[in-house]
């Protein structure tokens, strides 16, 4: 089925949906957005470097019906959800969120109830929408780029005044083979630094948070892990002072090991854990990083 992937220019997620691709067509197009080359072989790119979805979106219909796209992809990011809904509605086409597994080029499937059930889905009409879990699929090799041409017809509906970017140190969430995440457990805001401390030991390591630490101040936003925070898949997830709520374990249903660090033995968390110790966490923490430093 011609594929089309719609994606900022960033190898990572672009390499994602190019494995995702191979399920339908043996070589799709693309649309990049943003500057700069478009990492990997397509049969067709465009570019275009206007980021605001509303002005984005007729171009991208018009774009779609124009090529008969029977196939878009997009990653289920804050760019790629903002896009996939509204071209639905103006296509009137199908659209299935969050998909982490694709079973034939007519069968997807993705979680629902907050991660408690997995359900398969036929594709039946096309065009078909699908915006795709980052960490859920290997990353094709890219070689080369290709030539892009302009998108045309990018109307500037509505105009950026001002933009603020929070920037966070060291690894990005959704990138790290390791997350130290704390939840209500950890006590105050100041306790987060331990964990910080902790996470700086680890070459690919970060900080995450639950929604209760987020709400009562203690991490930021951007911290957050879970169905309304970031969707993560590190190699290791060291979940101290988590209760293990399921919102936030639909946030880490991909994570290869979870470790949990809790004083109550009747957490949920430790039902999802590999490895637990029931603990205060102020114990075994600086236990945990002077070892790692001894090490290190």
């Amino acid at each position: 089925m011609k594929t089309l992937i719609v994606e900022v220019i960033d190898p990572a997620k672009l390499a994602e949906l190019v494995t995702v691709s191979k399920k339908f067509c043996g070589q799709p197009d693309v649309v990049g957005i943003g500057k700069g080359e478009i990492p990997g072989s397509y049969g067709k790119a465009y570019q275009t470097e206007e980021t605001i979805g509303a002005n984005l979106l007729p171009a991208l219909a018009e774009l779609v019906k124009k090529c008969g796209y029977e196939v878009i992809l997009f990653s289920a990011t804050t760019t790629g959800s903002s896009l996939a809904g509204p071209l639905a509605a103006r296509l009137q086409a199908a659209i299935i969120s969050e998909v982490i597994a694709v079973d034939s080029d007519t069968e997807v499937s993705c979680p629902i109830y907050g991660g408690k059930v997995v359900a398969k889905y036929k594709l039946n009409a096309k065009p078909a929408i699908l915006t795709i879990r980052r960490k859920y699929f290997e990353k094709a090799e890219l070689e080369g780029a290709t030539p892009s041409e302009a998108l045309e017809k990018v109307q500037t509906l509505v105009s950026l005044l001002a933009e603020h970017e929070d920037k966070a140190e060291g690894v990005p969430l959704e990138d790290a083979d390791i997350i130290v995440s704390g939840g209500r457990g950890i006590g105050s805001k100041d306790s987060f630094a331990m964990l910080q401390d902790l996470a700086t030991l680890f070459k690919e390591g970060a900080v995450g948070a639950s929604r209760g630490a987020v709400d009562d101040g203690w991490a930021q936003p951007s911290m957050q892990i879970g169905q309304t925070g970031k969707i993560v898949a590190p190699s290791i997830y060291l979940a101290i002072g988590l209760s293990g709520a399921s919102q936030h374990l639909a946030g880490i249903a991909n994570a290869k090991c979870v470790v949990a660090i809790n004083k109550d033995e009747e957490a949920n968390i430790f039902n999802r854990a590999r490895f637990g110790i029931v603990m205060d966490y102020k114990k075994v923490v600086p236990a945990l990083i002077e070892a790692l430093k001894e090490e290190a």
